[in-house]
């Protein structure tokens, strides 16, 4: 599956588990319970994107841009966040470590 912009778009629940999805833009996307584990989101654009109970566990997110995401009880471990930007993403109840949440920018409980 090759897309090139998926902001705003409608993908609750979708399977991207594993896929490349490197760069790509996610502003504002419904990916609400949406499993990505595994996936290569490195530099992918996800401001203000819904990933509530999304699976991210073991996921690629270096220099990924998070700001303003919903990223409540999603669960992250293992994620790559190097670099990720957090900033007022909220992560109430989200499965991450500190460690992890350490190496992102503007990451905040």
């Amino acid at each position: 599956m090759i897309l090139a912009t998926s902001e705003h778009a409608r993908l609750a629940g979708v399977d991207f588990s594993g896929l490349d999805l490197h760069g790509l833009n996610f502003a504002g996307a419904d990916l609400i319970r949406a499993n990505l584990a595994g996936a290569d989101l490195t530099l992918a654009y996800m401001r203000h994107a819904q990933l509530e109970d999304a699976n991210l566990e073991g996921a690629i997110l270096v220099n990924a841009n998070l700001k303003e995401a919903n990223l409540k009880g999603a669960r992250l471990k293992h994620a790559r966040l190097k670099g990720a930007l957090l900033t007022d993403a909220n992560l109430y109840k989200a499965d991450v470590t500190e460690e992890a949440l350490n190496e992102a920018l503007g990451a905040s409980r």
